[in-house]
């Protein structure tokens, strides 16, 4: 095996295991979400309703663009397959 195959591999190994930590973490700020969104639900007939609504808005959107940003930044396609 050659010096150039061997970066090879090791890169693409490198850009498999950030890949499944976007995934995770991906998956984790979801989960969050979700948790927020039950855990607020008590209040859904109150004045902390739209409150509790922006924060869970405003966080999808960083999720969103963290993903977004960080896959651009190491060259990961989205529907790649995990």
């Amino acid at each position: 095996m050659e010096a150039g195959e061997l970066g090879n591999v090791f890169g693409d190994g490198a850009k498999k295991a950030m890949e499944l930590w976007l995934e995770s973490g991906e998956k984790m700020g979801r989960m969050m979400l979700e948790l927020h969104e039950k855990s607020t639900s008590w209040a859904k007939e109150t004045m902390l309703a739209p409150l509790f609504e922006a924060q869970r808005s405003a966080g999808k959107q960083v999720l969103q663009s963290s993903a977004e940003i960080a896959r651009k930044m190491y060259g990961i396609d989205k529907s790649s397959g995990l």
